[in-house]
């Protein structure tokens, strides 16, 4: 018959025999350099795998640790019981901006190195790497708002670094230190209403004359841009013809007569402040240019690379 046809399984091969001593003992595991520890819920498609006892690759040591812990206690107490709020107001306080600050969160948050000149020394104590600020988002994106994490991601870790990196020391030594404590909001305004993931066709110029720049333009789904006092802008400096090769960054400040903010209404996101920018006439120093005139396309590129890290 057709039962006679099934054959009992075949004995357990000896490789496979497990014994009280080889049971997976979690202290067996670690001398084996292992990793046996786990973090919070444990959330199957959620948390990182490491926070679950997959293996560590070796890029977390004791300071990745306590960071992770450190910015979870506060994500828990001061941000996730108070962003519907913030969502529904339209607003983030700054004081709360203040409060990351003061831990060290925001210069970890615009990349390496540690910006000793404008900050003073980490307060962590020791000088932060990638995985230490991919532990900071992982964290304060545990609070579930789009809003909160754009309003940090979206404006100041991205609109900070070209300045950080190429700005001239005079205006370096003017902007970084007030936006790093929290004191003064900077945002990114590269996206306009005809050009947004075709950075090279935008048409938003500014014409040197003398020691300045006549900036007209219009700039587009601007995050933090209702609440920012600085603006780093990409502008045509070239002919419309010079593509990539005519663009060029600048640092336009809110106080300048023209720019004008409009915040737009979205379907969510409500407290990053997204924001419709025109420059009318706008009069810019010339040494507000970041970096080099038509060089800004390749400053733009570099940048899109921190700024993909931290949004994703």
């Amino acid at each position: 018959s057709s039962l006679s046809a099934v054959r009992a399984p075949p004995p357990a091969s000896p490789l496979f025999t497990a014994s009280p001593a080889m049971a997976m003992d979690p202290k067996m595991l670690a001398k084996m350099g292992i990793n046996v520890e786990t973090f919070g819920d444990m959330n199957a498609f959620g948390d990182p795998n490491w926070y679950q006892a997959f293996n560590n690759p070796g890029y977390y040591n004791k300071t990745h640790k306590e960071l992770r812990a450190k910015v979870r206690a506060f994500v828990d107490e001061e941000v996730t019981p108070n962003v519907f709020e913030w969502d529904e107001a339209g607003v983030i306080p700054q004081q709360v901006y203040q409060k990351i600050g003061d831990m060290g969160l925001l210069p970890i948050s615009v990349g390496r190195p540690w910006p000793k000149e404008f900050v003073g020394d980490c307060p962590l104590g020791y000088e932060p790497d990638y995985f230490h600020e991919l532990i900071m988002f992982d964290e304060l994106a545990r609070c579930g708002s789009g809003g909160f994490m754009w309003g940090l991601a979206g404006g100041l870790v991205i609109g900070l670094p070209p300045v950080l990196k190429w700005a001239t020391p005079e205006v370096k030594a003017r902007v970084v230190p007030e936006v790093l404590s929290a004191k003064k909001v900077i945002c990114l305004a590269i996206t306009e209403p005809t050009a947004g993931s075709d950075v090279a066709n935008l048409k938003t110029t500014a014409v040197k004359e003398g020691d300045h720049y006549i900036v007209n333009g219009e700039k587009k789904w601007i995050t933090n841009g209702i609440f920012s006092d600085y603006f780093t802008v990409a502008v045509r400096t070239g002919s419309a013809k010079d593509g990539m090769k005519g663009i060029s960054l600048m640092l336009i400040e809110k106080t300048m007569p023209g720019v004008n903010t409009r915040k737009m209404k979205c379907s969510g996101v409500w407290s990053s402040g997204t924001t419709y920018v025109t420059f009318d006439d706008v009069k810019v120093p010339a040494a507000n240019l970041i970096g080099k005139e038509n060089q800004g396309f390749k400053m733009i590129m570099n940048n899109f690379n921190h700024e993909r890290f931290a949004i994703c």
